[in-house]
């Protein structure tokens, strides 16, 4: 199915992050999007204004909201596993794939920290699997350049945020900052020439759709499983 391609989240899902109605995976992502942009301060400012009295401004949501207290903010929840990160620990601030040095946003540089390990999931597809809530599967998510990841449909909500290089699908090209949706209406083959480091939330396992790639859908199900127990 072609889609309209959409490269930042819904004014609704920022509103959402910053009245802390998300879950921690995908307050994550919105969260490495708006640093990535450079938009932070300008987006709660924006949500600020049009919630109008529902928040005390300088109490719930200072002027000033900058990127480290929304961080410390997600991390403190309590179904968070990195909330106990202590803050003298060392913190990546860059991600080494092949011969790519990747800075990565704070946000994910923290819930990183506490180190990742790397499967490979199909070939030149590898993930790295983050704890962060019990209701998403959130994952690193890298294509080797020429790599495709198998046709597949979504039965929920996937959030993917481009971290580094590019990748395409029936809908564009996406690039560093692209924060895409997909849902259970949508059906795509991402594939990368250059390689790509994503950043993923999946509320819901997904469905490969063709070929031998089927056989991995009970695989599938139970990472997600895994990931939100």
């Amino acid at each position: 199915m072609s889609v309209v391609a959409s490269h930042q989240p819904s004014n609704e899902l920022v509103e959402d992050f910053f009245r802390g109605n998300l879950s921690a995976g995908l307050s994550v992502a919105v969260s490495a999007h708006l640093e990535m942009r450079g938009d932070y301060a300008a987006a709660s400012r924006r949500v600020e204004s049009s919630i109008g009295d529902d928040w005390k401004v300088g109490a719930d949501i200072p002027q000033s909201l900058d990127v480290t207290s929304a961080v410390e903010k997600i991390t403190s929840q309590p179904q968070v596993s990195v909330h106990d990160i202590s803050e003298k620990r060392h913190r990546p601030t860059e991600m080494h794939m092949l011969e790519r040095s990747i800075k990565l946003p704070k946000v994910l540089a923290k819930v990183a920290s506490k180190g990742l390990v790397w499967k490979n999931l199909a070939a030149g597809i590898s993930s790295a699997l983050l704890k962060l809530d019990d209701q998403t599967q959130c994952e690193f998510l890298y294509i080797k350049p020429g790599a495709r990841v198998p046709l597949h449909r979504h039965q929920g909500n996937e959030y993917t945020l481009v971290l580094d290089g590019s990748f395409n699908d029936s809908a564009g090209e996406y690039f560093p900052a692209d924060f895409l949706v997909r849902n259970g209406d949508h059906q795509h083959q991402p594939a990368s020439e250059e390689g790509c480091l994503c950043f993923s939330v999946l509320d819901s396992p997904l469905t490969f759709t063709n070929g031998l790639a089927r056989l991995l859908n009970p695989l599938n199900k139970y990472r997600f499983r895994r990931a939100t127990s």
